[in-house]
């Protein structure tokens, strides 16, 4: 009798050993819906970025706002591919973004966040549809620029049938009034001088490009740029008009 309830006992311990294995497996399932990982980005432009990760599922939940922002009260967006291009959003700014992956029964935690800056509007390749009219009346009749992401700039103008190359550095700051920012230019080719004034970029398809600046380093005497304050125009408190306002379309 003793031996067969010590037979007895040892089976029944068995049994729970092997409910409690079957429980560890079902916690570990592969077909859970799992966080993605690896967020990364792989492009910014002015008004996008675009992200990938590594996940195994389809569809995807991404909240995005401004560097900062309490998650649960950004923007968010569904992703239906891996990359994906998230849009609409402004230049020059930072941004945290989050992404979840959404499962049969129900969603993942999110991965984040995952920080990027949108590129300044400026950046890109432009082309002149109306150089203003004191270039105009110059000679000068076509204008192609180039701002660089490493704010390095290329410029060739064509000036009674001379094509000419101006290269250097620049910066943009501000963004003040209705989408002006202050640009200076500091020239090294052909020659070293500096350039400030006020540049706008419309979103549109091309985008375009209004840009007025004029030379402070040397100096032109009685010559003062425009402000984002005074608007285009405003370059010597508006004795030119728009005279000096360059117009251009973004090359794409």
């Amino acid at each position: 009798m003793s031996k067969y309830f010590f037979l007895g006992l040892l089976s029944l311990g068995l049994v729970f050993t092997g409910c409690n294995d079957d429980d560890d497996d079902d916690d570990n399932t592969p077909g859970a819906c799992a966080t993605p990982t690896d967020l990364l980005v792989d492009d910014t432009e002015a008004n996008s970025v675009t992200l990938s990760w590594t996940s195994t599922g389809s569809a995807w939940t991404i909240e995005y706002g401004e560097t900062g922002f309490a998650q649960g009260s950004g923007t968010e967006v569904t992703a239906d591919s891996n990359p994906f291009t998230v849009d609409g959003l402004m230049g020059d700014t930072d941004y945290d973004f989050y992404v979840r992956n959404n499962c049969a029964d129900g969603s993942s935690s999110y991965a984040g966040p995952l920080s990027s800056a949108t590129d300044n509007p400026i950046v890109g390749e432009w082309e002149a549809y109306d150089v203003g009219g004191t270039l105009s009346g110059a000679g000068v009749t076509e204008i192609n620029a180039t701002f660089m992401s490493n704010q390095q700039y290329e410029v060739f103008s064509t000036q009674d049938g001379a094509v000419t190359e101006f290269s250097g550095s620049y910066t943009v700051t501000g963004n003040d009034v209705a989408g002006i920012y202050e640009i200076t230019l500091s020239q090294t080719t052909p020659d070293s001088r500096t350039a400030m004034g006020i540049v706008q970029v419309y979103s549109a398809s091309p985008d375009s490009m209004w840009y007025e600046v004029v030379q402070t380093d040397p100096a032109l005497t009685g010559v003062t740029p425009p402000t984002v304050s005074g608007g285009f125009g405003s370059t010597s408190g508006g004795f030119f008009g728009n005279n000096l306002v360059q117009k251009y379309l973004r090359v794409e």
